[in-house]
């Protein structure tokens, strides 16, 4: 009630700029009114000083030669005269009342209808959502709702420009509109989120025809300022009365399959169900607990050796980061990562990832033990951190690395993301002195043309081509294809996810320049990494 309530009353403040009548424009009615009391009060205040009656007499004495046609012409100009002023008043009361009307019809439309496309917006699409459930239950029928989200909208802002952005959107809700039919309901919930609502719903298989048919309409060529663009988008469906019995629980919950539609990837679609809830919450818990992990020290490092292919000597070693929580026990990084970054934390988990594995180099340093370099995985939101390269400056000063001892992983898929500002970032991280290495490679997908402008120093072949060698004569023939790929590049060559002795040997033989996989070590703590530095098991 509130917010319809100041919707409303900024919808008048926009009317009120809009209109900006003169002041006696605004009063005119007041003044004409004014004008014709004061007459009259002139009139009666006469009275005093003429004998009105007296007057009439003298006056009608003096006119004995008035006829009837003279009386009823005086009488009929007089009457006529108050014709026109009655009718004057009657259309500048009609006028206000239109726009009144106008006035009225144009606060409704800017508090239940989107600005920029014309479409209901949230609150009207709540009512209308409340009353199709309402049908629904009388008729026995089904409803179907859709929630649709537009991925990396951002980027089109920034290269189209906000105007470039508004027109997109307008287009989408053109297309989107096309698909319906009459009765059903299309709204823009948030910037770049709409809402159907198919009342009547047939099966759960014609629904998912539909919104694969959506996702293919998003998907086709836009035409803005003359260049093409291209959007991928998200489908979460919520069906009445399986999935909820009231409109906001139906909203909700086909918000939250559009969240699990997005963590399949680009132009997917998923229905809400019981199990999908459980995980939704369980992630909620997560997300909870890792708010306060870093104060309640509940973070720590692991470190895995990685392995001179020639030597068979730690020359380098990667910090993994491990997470224990009184509540929810040992979680993997797979499982907390994602939702760091998704909450906003990752920057500052990150920054304390790379403040205690620069620390924790030092002090192996001054311990005597052979100097290895730290390599630290990288977060796509911290490549994305504005000066980055100041962040990790101040932690080599802090922690008094020198800069060749610290390696910053990134995968494919983080430098693709936006491959000109990586470039740029990464020019600036190289400055330091880091190394920077290219994780994960081959299961991502990067373009030769970058990878040779990236300035790389490492390329870590993907475990997943290691696992099947030497059975699998695919996975050989693509690992050989990486490393001549890396030959060319002259890049340091890592091999992960190294598990056997034939995997070993392979690698030795196909020249690869280090390696690093649970042949040698599983990632371990700094005190039993320290015993490998001692006295390695695979010597």
């Amino acid at each position: 009630m509130a917010k319809n309530k100041v919707k409303n009353t900024a919808a008048r403040i926009q009317l009120d700029r809009r209109e900006k009548p003169g002041f006696f424009k605004r009063f005119i009615m007041v003044f004409e009114s004014l004008f014709i009391v004061s007459i009259t009060a002139a009139l009666i205040w006469s009275t005093r000083i003429v004998d009105v009656p007296e007057f009439v007499i003298k006056l009608s004495s003096n006119q004995q030669q008035w006829r009837l046609d003279d009386i009823i012409t005086h009488v009929s100009i007089a009457v006529l005269g108050l014709l026109v002023l009655l009718t004057r008043y009657s259309f500048y009361l009609r006028k206000k009342m239109k726009r009144q009307f106008v006035a009225e019809d144009e606060i409704k439309r800017l508090a239940f209808f989107d600005s920029l496309t014309n479409l209901p917006n949230k609150e009207l699409c709540q009512n209308r959502l409340d009353h199709a459930v309402a049908r629904a239950a009388r008729n026995n029928t089904s409803i179907a709702v859709l929630f649709i989200g537009i991925d990396d909208f951002k980027g089109i802002n920034e290269q189209q420009g906000h105007d470039g952005g508004d027109k997109l959107l307008q287009q989408v809700a053109k297309r989107l509109s096309s698909e319906l039919r009459s009765g059903d309901t299309l709204a823009r919930i948030t910037g770049v989120e709409f809402l159907i609502i198919l009342e009547a719903a047939s099966a759960k298989n014609n629904v998912n025809t539909f919104a694969e048919k959506i996702l293919l309409k998003l998907a086709k060529c836009y035409q803005i300022s003359m260049q093409e663009v291209y959007i991928t988008g998200n489908v979460g469906i919520a069906l009445y009365p399986s999935d909820g019995e009231h409109g906001k629980e139906l909203m909700k919950n086909a918000d939250t399959a559009m969240c699990f539609a997005k963590e399949k990837g680009p132009n997917s679609l998923a229905f809400f169900s019981k199990d999908l809830q459980e995980q939704v919450n369980t992630k909620k818990k997560i997300a909870e607990q890792l708010l306060g992990a870093i104060d309640r020290d509940e973070l720590l490092l692991h470190y895995q050796p990685i392995i001179a292919t020639q030597s068979n000597e730690i020359i380098a070693v990667e910090a993994l980061l491990r997470w224990h929580n009184g509540v929810l026990g040992d979680l993997a990084p797979d499982v907390f990562i994602p939702i760091a970054e998704e909450i906003g934390i990752i920057t500052k988990i990150g920054d304390w990832v790379l403040d205690q594995a620069c620390l924790q180099n030092k002090i192996w340093q001054r311990q005597g033990y052979p100097k290895i370099v730290m390599s630290i995985n990288m977060s796509v939101m911290q490549l994305g951190i504005i000066n980055y390269a100041g962040t990790v400056s101040t932690s080599l000063e802090e922690t008094r690395l020198e800069p060749q001892y610290l390696e910053l992983e990134f995968t494919e898929n983080t430098l693709m993301k936006d491959a000109k500002k990586s470039i740029v970032q990464l020019r600036q991280l190289s400055a330091l002195g880091v190394s920077i290495a290219l994780d994960d490679f081959g299961t991502g997908y990067s373009s030769i043309k970058y990878l040779s402008k990236f300035k790389l120093n490492k390329l870590k072949i993907d475990g997943c081509f290691i696992k099947n060698i030497p059975e699998s004569a695919g996975d050989v023939m693509t690992t050989r294809a990486i490393i001549a790929l890396a030959k060319q590049l002259k890049l340091h060559i890592t091999a992960e996810g190294v598990e056997t002795a034939a995997q070993r040997e392979f690698m030795a033989i196909s020249h690869v320049d280090s390696m690093q996989g649970y042949h040698f070590s599983r990632p371990v703590d700094a005190k039993a990494f320290e015993q490998l530095l001692q006295s390695p098991s695979w010597m």
